[in-house]
């Protein structure tokens, strides 16, 4: 029995692919690197000559993408780093009453900037209601109070629908 080289014991890994974009790579180079012809380097890695002259044609046209493009720098997708180290703070602010308007403000004054989408996104996360649900031991309203009058159709400032206990607000350019 001969010694084999310790170099073959991966040979196979080359010379019989099993993914598909190595395998495509494999026969391309055999075709224009060992100068194979269009049935030889099919025949070496499982392609008939005209899925051979297919790939060429494919290659040459810019349409082979064999290789992952590069990552761009920065975090992988889905993941944002800057809201999660804002999350136990957000939470700390919707305890005190804040809203998501107010939140974002604060945690831009705090160094820690994080729009009000994000900060919907945690109260959503972490099970705390929308940007409008307020406390009771929230504060009296910063708007004044706007007083019905006859000609105006509008509710008085603070309101609640039929059925629903607590104070929605009646002007939309104000609370959240």
């Amino acid at each position: 029995m001969a010694a084999r080289s310790p170099q073959c014991d991966g040979r196979e890994f080359f010379t019989a692919p099993v993914q598909v974009n190595q395998r495509r790579y494999e026969a391309l180079r055999g075709f224009f690197v060992d100068g194979l012809t269009h049935a030889q380097a099919g025949q070496r890695f499982g392609y008939t000559r005209w899925s051979m002259v297919n790939l060429v044609r494919e290659y040459r046209a810019g349409r082979l993408e064999l290789f992952a493009p590069p990552r761009q720098p920065g975090p992988p997708p889905g993941v944002a780093p800057a809201k999660d180290r804002a999350r136990g703070r957000v939470i700390e602010l919707r305890r005190d009453g804040l809203s998501t308007y107010e939140i974002s403000r604060r945690l831009a004054g705090e160094g820690t900037p994080l729009n009000r989408t994000s900060v919907g996104e945690i109260f959503t996360e972490e099970g705390s209601g929308g940007c409008c649900a307020t406390p009771a031991s929230r504060p009296a309203p910063r708007c004044p109070p706007r007083a019905a009058t006859p000609a105006s159709p509008r509710p008085p400032y603070w309101t609640s629908p039929p059925g629903l206990t607590g104070a929605t607000p009646a002007r939309p350019d104000c609370c959240c």
